[in-house]
């Protein structure tokens, strides 16, 4: 996923599904290896954990709600980089997904 276009690509792996809501909570993956002078800044050995990074849940067979919390840092307890900039028409912190037609 591209966090921060030319700065931050990150892999995610799924933490744990939620079937009741249909939703499914992701983490950190890895160190990510692709990252500019901005990337290099963030402390990456105290974001991989098992703490969620963002949550999607699926609406329907065409939208999707994706919402990003940012990165936990399992010294200081607290979320890091909890803004980024999806381009959206809302400032809400959940991103609607819709499916194309073709």
């Amino acid at each position: 996923m591209t966090v921060l276009y030319n700065q931050i690509y990150i892999d995610m792996v799924e933490l744990k599904r939620y079937n009741s809501e249909k939703g499914i909570s992701y983490k950190l993956k890895k160190i990510p290896e692709d990252i500019g002078s901005l990337g290099r800044d963030l402390n990456w050995k105290e974001y991989i954990n098992d703490e969620p990074i963002a949550y999607v849940k699926i609406i329907d067979n065409k939208t999707i709600n994706f919402h990003w919390y940012g990165f936990y840092n399992k010294k200081t307890k607290k979320r890091e980089f909890e803004e980024i900039n999806f381009n959206q028409e809302t400032n809400s912190k959940e991103i609607v997904l819709k499916l194309c037609p073709n």
